[in-house]
């Protein structure tokens, strides 16, 4: 229709179709009736059950957020399996109903498939897993037209669901154990060829590791060479240094005869004038005997230095001698020094291949004992139960039905009764293009209507007069 439609106008087509509008609310509200009338009453079961995903796979030792999701896809698809359903079957022996065999010799699978899966495969249609949101907890629900056997099966599913799972778990869990065996295997036979190639190494170098002091050997020797070498070294300086300077010694060797004499003349010259000095005053200094003890006097101040020249010549050959021995010595000190650094270094070269083949052998025990645990832990899980879900409550037989629901059958049927049928009005008043109240001419054009010719008799239509119609052009 051209022109925009008023809430009159919409108001007059209603009116007109109302037959239409009655006619469909009628017909809805008709099925609403035979809906709950003649459908059969569905009663819906629902038990609930905690399931903690707090694990760690003892192989990848991963867990968290992504496993707790993949683990309640897992078991909403385990609910719905046909495994968990034929479990469910045979625990409530539902096949023996004469009922349920009658059911299916008059379906289409009788002879191609048997009861149990075909009954199966019907149970998991009506059942309705999922997780209450924000949260761990599966709802398994079960609708039948029975209250009890949908308490019963919804029961059934929950237990045989568990039992499912404990099976699976404890089935994986006996798998990673029996992988770990030839893991185990392999580490304890590495762990073997490191051993036996540490032993093989020490009883080739005849090495072993140092003690807990810190020292060893061939360290203590070189030690000991380096400290004497220093100590020679310095000694040779200084005797260098005395035989550069002159001053030499006198006294490094007592017993040679030139020291004596030396040592003998200095003495008797003491003695002499100590005499002298103490008879001087006493007989004069002209006295003979005075005079022939400085005689003697001068002639020991004579002998002495050529006594003394004597001496140090001896004495620088002593020194020189020295000085000759302390080089043989610092030499042969100097060879076992480079000896004992090329000891020390093929020990510790040798020490730390030794200390490679032990952290080898370290390495290899933690390896196999981290697996070992790994392995225990594994074998535990296939032993335990599954203890990360827990019972919350059991399905109870429902005291009404979830399907048809009165109020909301009647609704539904109200609201679609009263769309559809108007709807179906305006559908109809579009494609009745007839002319026959005035209120036709005002909805099918704009322009303005000018009178009406009336008829013989007065029309009582509530839409205006009937007659001849005149419209501006």
């Amino acid at each position: 229709m051209p022109g925009i439609v008023s809430v009159g106008q919409v108001l007059v087509i209603l009116w007109r179709r109302g037959w239409i509008v009655a006619l469909t609310f009628l017909t809805a509200m008709i099925v609403a009736g035979a809906i709950l009338l003649f459908v059969p009453a569905r009663y819906d079961a629902e038990a609930t059950a905690s399931i903690d995903p707090g694990f760690v796979d003892p192989i990848t030792q991963q867990g968290g957020l992504g496993s707790t999701a993949l683990m309640q896809g897992n078991m909403l698809e385990l609910v719905k399996s046909q495994r968990v359903a034929l479990d469910v079957v045979d625990r409530l022996n539902l096949t023996a109903n004469p009922k349920v065999q009658e059911q299916f010799r008059q379906s289409g699978y009788f002879g191609s498939e048997n009861i149990q899966d075909w009954y199966a495969t019907l149970l998991s249609k009506h059942v309705s897993p999922s997780f209450i949101s924000g949260s761990n907890v599966l709802s398994i629900k079960f609708g039948t037209v029975d209250p009890n056997l949908a308490a019963l099966i919804a029961n059934a599913f929950l237990v045989a669901s568990v039992d499912a799972a404990v099976a699976m778990k404890a089935a994986s869990a006996d798998q990673t154990a029996r992988w770990f065996a030839p893991q185990l295997a392999d580490l304890r036979q590495e762990l073997e060829r490191a051993r036996a190639g540490l032993e093989n190494f020490q009883s080739k170098t005849n090495v072993a590791m140092p003690t807990g002091s810190g020292t060893d050997k061939e360290t203590t020797e070189l030690t000991t060479v380096t400290q004497t070498l220093s100590s020679a070294k310095a000694n040779l300086t200084l005797l260098q240094n005395q035989l550069a300077s002159g001053a030499a010694d006198l006294s490094v060797d007592p017993s040679d005869p030139d020291l004596q004499l030396l040592a003998s003349l200095k003495e008797k010259l003491s003695s002499a004038e100590v005499w002298v000095e103490s008879v001087k005053g006493s007989i004069g200094a002209n006295n003979p005997k005075v005079t022939a003890q400085e005689s003697v006097i001068a002639s020991i101040r004579k002998q002495i230095p050529e006594a003394t020249e004597k001496a140090k010549e001896r004495a620088r050959k002593h020194l020189t001698d020295r000085i000759a021995q302390t080089e043989g010595l610092i030499a042969s000190l100097e060879a076992k020094q480079a000896a004992a650094q090329k000891a020390l270094i093929a020990a510790q070269v040798q020490r730390s291949q030794l200390q490679e083949h032990y952290r080898d052998v370290r390495l290899r025990i933690e390896e196999l004992e981290t697996e070992e645990k790994l392995a225990a832990q594994a074998k535990l899980h296939s032993k335990l139960t599954f203890a990360d879900i827990a019972d919350l409550d059991k399905a109870v037989p429902p005291i009404s039905p979830s399907f048809p629901n009165p109020m909301k059958v009647t609704l539904v049927a109200v609201g679609a009764g009263l769309m559809l049928g108007m709807g179906l009005a305006f559908v109809t008043e579009a494609q009745d293009r007839r002319v026959r109240h005035p209120i036709d001419i005002e909805i099918g054009n704009s322009a303005p209507l000018l009178g009406i010719i009336q008829a013989s008799k007065p029309s009582t239509s509530p839409f205006g007069s009937s007659g001849r119609l005149f419209r501006a052009t």
